[in-house]
């Protein structure tokens, strides 16, 4: 996605890794109202810039971990214990931030073998395969 700061271009990206699709621009506008310039380009200052950009960051660790995660759990019972653990949670970063807690909390189950853990959050399927 292209952003411009201080009117200096800028790219900011997040891929699925499943389609390879860049969905950067789906993020930054779910959370706020846009700024945009004369030619609908959208424009962000310094600060918001690199606050996207950490945000994002720790969006495409998710990817990444989600991605390494698919041959490794039931895709159901991961995504509904995604559902659980952020269907109260409105806010974009807040969201972004315990997916990626989440995320990283079945991957260390995963990797210790916590059967008990992973019974717990709804990994029967993921357990018995």
């Amino acid at each position: 996605m292209r952003v411009y700061v201080n009117d200096e271009e800028r790219q900011i990206h997040v891929y699925d890794r499943e389609t390879g699709q860049d969905y950067a621009k789906s993020v930054l506008c779910s959370q706020d109202r846009m700024s945009t310039d004369e030619y609908g380009e959208f424009c962000l200052s310094e600060e918001e810039y690199t606050g996207w950009v950490k945000l994002l960051e720790k969006l495409q660790e998710s990817e990444d971990i989600r991605f390494s995660l698919k041959e490794k759990v039931d895709a159901e019972e991961l995504k509904n214990y995604l559902y659980e653990e952020t269907k109260y949670v409105t806010h974009t970063k807040e969201t972004i931030d315990m997916e990626n807690i989440c995320l990283k909390e079945v991957q260390e189950a995963l990797a210790a073998h916590n059967n008990a853990w992973l019974a717990e959050n709804g990994f029967t399927k993921t357990i018995q395969e």
